[in-house]
């Protein structure tokens, strides 16, 4: 009878990927991911068939858990520019907070080896936020770019954002709402 696999080397795996794939990009080679998690090879293969497996898990793990910080509850009553600071503060944190995460989800999210099915899987993870911040924006942006502002604009600027904050840490509040602010008004309709 076959071993029962363990959740210990399997997270070993992936946050080896994680690591590797933020440094090297996908090319990295799965006897370098199994030797970081201190496993053999074929004990990688065991846990994922092939690597495009480990990536495509990999990417829907990191995309499950940046959900859950996205996903957090939210205050009604405030104002829609109020609300939309509170999902650039989150965005903000949770790229400072897993650099390495948010260095291999962008290795991911470019690779061809991701599939449409992980991709649509993430993207649903992320409907209830997403429709969130197209409702804050609806009374401020003209409605034919708001697709445009969020899926380019809102992370390629919080990625700009976050590396500018990593380079003065000293001036991370400072940072934040500067790109907030260059968001909000450059969102106006």
């Amino acid at each position: 009878m076959a071993r029962p696999l363990s959740e210990e080397k399997r997270d070993a795996l992936l946050k080896a990927a994680s690591d590797l794939v933020a440094r090297l990009g996908t090319g990295a080679s799965t006897a370098k991911i199994a030797k970081a998690a201190g496993v053999s090879e074929g004990t990688l293969f065991t846990y994922f068939p092939t690597k495009d497996d480990l990536l495509n898990q990999l990417f829907i793990e990191i995309e499950a858990r940046f959900a859950l910080t996205m996903l957090a509850p939210y205050p009604l009553d405030a104002s829609a520019k109020d609300r939309l600071f509170i999902v650039w503060s989150r965005l903000i944190e949770w790229g400072l907070d897993r650099s390495t995460s948010r260095k291999a989800l962008r290795q991911l999210k470019v690779s061809d080896r991701v599939t449409l099915e992980s991709r649509q899987r993430c993207h649903a993870l992320f409907r209830e936020a997403r429709l969130m911040v197209e409702q804050c924006l609806a009374e401020h942006s003209a409605p034919e770019r708001v697709a445009f502002y969020i899926d380019t604009i809102l992370f390629d600027l919080a990625d700009i954002t976050i590396n500018a904050i990593a380079a003065k840490p000293k001036e991370r509040d400072a940072i934040r709402q500067a790109g907030f602010d260059l968001f909000w008004k450059g969102t106006a309709a």
